[in-house]
């Protein structure tokens, strides 16, 4: 692969099609404006500890022609043979030589980090505290073994260099945020755990270049691991993605690194997250649509949108686009109208007699259930007090206001389990799942919130417990989409139009291109390769609007379709979408872009 890399920059290189691997003909020598190689990808620690293992855990030496490492692990000696390999190849096909690094991340760094336990050490800190892990814990350890640059060094045929090379974000692993030290740190723009890690590792490295070689925060609507200083792992809007971005560039270069490279050029449909990859399913057909609760696929400059300019209906936007939905229903509350496209379900709600009047928040709400399979499962009653005879719904969506709208789930149907109490001891499950996360028959009301933990409970390495945290994934943000790009719902006065964007992660639409949603009934136990949360395919969603009167006892004041003392199956009209193999989508800049060129201009 090394060898095809630097025949392709050089022009010279005739690839055959192979699955998973680029092709093609590479005949323009670009190679002028190569300034260094990067090679491979992050390890997994376990990778490393079976490698050095497998030398009896010797340490040894490596001397090539354009690198050397006195003393060392095998597998630092290993990644210098690697590189070396490739500095020689180019050096006698092509006469040339550049710096050269690989790729490595704070979970395999040189540093020690004493609040990052080992699964050892962490196990015996469990037992201690009588706080056994239920389940298998899915996750690296994030301070076992590392791979440590400062070891080699350029020989002296080599004048091009060496250098190392970190893809390091500011919220993983946790150290990053629960070390003391890095909470103390400061950079020229404020408290900065990121930068005292930063700092720390510029200490380590000192006398060779520090590269970081991706970093950044994604403007998704999911957000995967919360950080002390609100740079989470998501949950940004584009606004917020490009501030933070910006900051971050500054820190890094504050540090004494020797360069950045942000991360990522555009929106990658296709990404996986750890909080959603096994809720994509399959998981081969990701980018034929945009999951926006998914964290990887929205770091880009560029955002792939889906839909189309002329006709995606827009928060705040042109009525007409809303207007021009599917109607479904109507009644006395009014009528409802539906869409979807490779990102969103749209529900536009345009109110009965409230055109060019301002809802009354304060005294009245709106319900709105959502039925994704099958009519008769899910939840028959709604807090309101509405109840459908014969149709279940798997979602409810509670707007009581601009800062109070929610979406909850049926209990039976949420995949993950819910945030702990503050009483509960037990908050350190190994797994997040909650299985069977199938649809049920129930008429008692019960809803859940849509919660998932994305910072697990965890022991440091001196027995200091830190606590689960998560996040209310139903949460609903008000306003426009000019406003904020994460944006859930708008009410457009003038024309009494309530405007509502879902997207299909929330919904448990594990492929809306297949109209494939989530049914799990295989039992409860571990998300595997081999056992999978189970799914079927829906005929399309119905939708039932209340509109009701606040308070103790809610009173519904008007209904679509009319209740006649409950919904009732044939009242509804379903909505479904034509499946696709080629998502309509179109692209634009994010503020990100002239926020990072504003900061590559500083001197």
């Amino acid at each position: 692969e090394m060898r095809r890399v630097v025949d392709l920059l050089h022009g010279q290189a005739v690839l055959p099609p192979r699955a998973g691997h680029a092709s093609g003909t590479y005949d323009a020598d670009v190679s002028k404006w190569v300034m260094a190689y990067i090679i491979g990808r992050e390890w997994e620690p376990f990778a490393v500890k079976a490698f050095d293992a497998a030398g009896g855990g010797r340490q040894t030496r490596y001397r090539g022609r354009f690198l050397e490492m006195a003393r060392g692990p095998r597998m630092d000696a290993w990644m210098a043979e690697q590189c070396d390999h490739l500095l020689g190849y180019e050096f006698d096909r092509y006469h040339a030589l550049r710096p050269v690094a690989y790729t490595n991340w704070p979970t395999l760094d040189p540093l020690r980090h004493p609040t990052e336990a080992s699964t050892r050490e962490e196990a015996a800190w469990r037992r201690r505290a009588g706080r056994p892990l239920v389940g298998s814990r899915r996750e690296y350890e994030n301070d076992a073994i590392g791979l440590d640059a400062a070891l080699v060094h350029p020989t002296s045929r080599n004048p091009a260099g060496w250098f190392a090379s970190f893809h390091a974000y500011p919220y993983y692993p946790d150290f990053m945020d629960l070390d003391p030290g890095y909470a103390r740190a400061r950079s020229s723009l404020g408290p900065s755990s990121y930068f005292g890690y930063l700092a720390d590792l510029r200490r380590h490295l000192a006398g060779i270049p520090l590269l970081i070689a991706e970093y950044g925060v994604p403007s998704s609507r999911g957000d995967a691991h919360l950080q002390s200083q609100g740079w989470d792992h998501g949950g940004h809007d584009e606004a917020a993605q490009a501030s933070i971005d910006a900051r971050l560039t500054r820190e890094i270069r504050e540090s004494g690194a020797a360069g950045a490279i942000l991360f990522a050029l555009l929106d990658e449909w296709f990404k996986k997250n750890w909080v959603v990859i096994d809720l994509e399913i399959p998981l081969e057909r990701t980018r034929q649509w945009h999951n926006l609760m998914d964290a990887e696929q929205n770091y880009g400059i560029w955002a792939m949108e889906a839909g189309d300019t002329a006709t995606r209906p827009v928060l705040g936007g042109e009525v007409s686009k809303w207007r021009a939905l599917q109607p479904t229903d109507s009644g006395s509350a009014g009528t409802l109208r539906l869409g979807a496209d490779a990102s969103w379900l749209y529900v536009g709600m345009e109110l009965r007699g409230m055109a060019g009047r301002p809802f009354p928040w304060a005294r009245e709400g709106i319900q709105l259930g959502l039925d994704t399979y099958r009519r008769d499962l899910g939840q028959r009653r709604l807090p309101s007090g509405a109840l459908a005879h014969d149709v279940g719904f798997e979602f409810l969506v509670d707007l009581q206001g601009p800062d109070s709208g929610r979406v909850r789930i049926t209990p039976d149907y949420s995949p993950y389990r819910p945030l702990p109490g503050a009483s509960e001891s037990r908050d350190d499950r190994g797994t997040f799942y909650h299985r069977p996360a199938a649809s049920r028959p129930r008429t008692d009301g019960a809803w859940a919130p849509m919660e998932v933990i994305t910072n697990r409970a965890r022991f440091g390495r001196d027995g200091s417990f830190y606590p689960a945290q998560g996040v209310d994934r139903g949460a609903l943000r008000y306003g426009t989409e000019a406003a904020s790009t994460l944006s859930d719902w708008w009410y457009d006065e003038t024309a009494g139009m309530l405007e509502l964007r879902l997207p299909w992660g929330l919904l448990n639409v594990t492929d809306p291109s297949t109209l494939t949603v989530l049914h799990d009934t295989a039992g409860s136990g571990e998300v595997t390769a081999t056992a999978p949360f189970g799914t079927t395919t829906t005929d399309g969603v119905l939708a039932g609007m209340v509109r009701y009167a606040r308070g103790a006892a809610p009173r519904i004041t008007a209904a679509t379709p009319e209740l006649d003392g409950g919904w009732r199956r044939e009242r509804f009209h379903h909505f479904t979408w034509a499946p696709w193999e080629t998502p309509v989508w179109h692209a634009r800049l994010k503020p990100v872009y002239e926020a990072m060129r504003e900061a590559w201009r500083e001197r």
